[in-house]
């Protein structure tokens, strides 16, 4: 493996370490790595997928590290097997994405994956024109959620698919209809039985019930309302 380090390199690489915190998790999108930052001069190599492309991968990774004197440092364990079909390799990208999640943090050093994630809602924050691969445009919504944190009382915006990862599926898939009531998604089974027994709402493009604005992700799901003081 050979490749010409230059300037450019060595900027992105400083970037990126001065980016993240000390724990936090870095791994490339589709690279087949995982690294840990342990300090301010050392990147731990966590996660390995044994595969030729991914092992040049690495040694490209190190090369650049190192020549702005960061240490790569190593697990004794750290080499996966490739998946052995697109599903399996679905889910360890989740996996990797969620190991990231895992070291995200406040300002103030709070991790975001500990803040209380059931009471944070959807908030629709704008509309946006976008021009479609067609020459066509389309109209879409952009949604946020407003997180607060318990520790330093900062409010900031996460993105709905970065909730996803830090509160699950259950959290994700229901939207705030007001003070008293939440509106959630049925699971497969659910709905199985909601259908049998004629209960549950179909929720569009706007609630059923008061008329407001639904997060484009509940398009077209099969819901029920929850008393939010019910809730165990």
């Amino acid at each position: 493996m050979s490749f010409e380090m230059n300037d450019d390199m060595k900027k992105w690489a400083k970037d990126l370490m001065s980016g993240l915190g000390i724990g936090a998790i870095w791994a490339p999108e589709g690279s087949g790595l995982t690294y840990k930052k342990m300090s301010d001069d050392t990147l731990l190599l966590t996660k390995m997928m044994n595969h030729p492309d991914v092992l040049e991968n690495h040694a490209r990774f190190t090369t650049i590290m190192m020549a702005i004197g960061i240490n790569m440092a190593e697990n004794e364990e750290v080499l996966f097997d490739a998946p052995a079909n697109p599903e399996e390799a679905y889910m360890l990208e989740q996996q990797h994405k969620i190991d990231i999640a895992h070291g995200w943090k406040c300002e103030c050093g709070s991790k975001l994956i500990e803040m209380p994630h059931e009471t944070f809602t959807p908030r629709f924050l704008s509309s946006e024109e976008v021009l479609l691969e067609n020459g066509d445009t389309d109209v879409v919504e952009i949604w946020g959620y407003l997180y607060e944190c318990p520790d330093c009382d900062k409010a900031f915006n996460v993105d709905p698919d970065d909730y996803h990862l830090m509160a699950g599926d259950k959290l994700f898939m229901r939207y705030k209809v007001d003070d008293k009531r939440i509106m959630q998604a049925m699971t497969r089974r659910e709905m199985i039985q909601a259908a049998k027994d004629q209960t549950g709402v179909l929720v569009g493009d706007t609630c059923p019930i008061t008329g407001g604005k639904v997060p484009t992700w509940l398009w077209g799901t099969y819901c029920f309302v929850v008393n939010s003081d019910e809730e165990e």
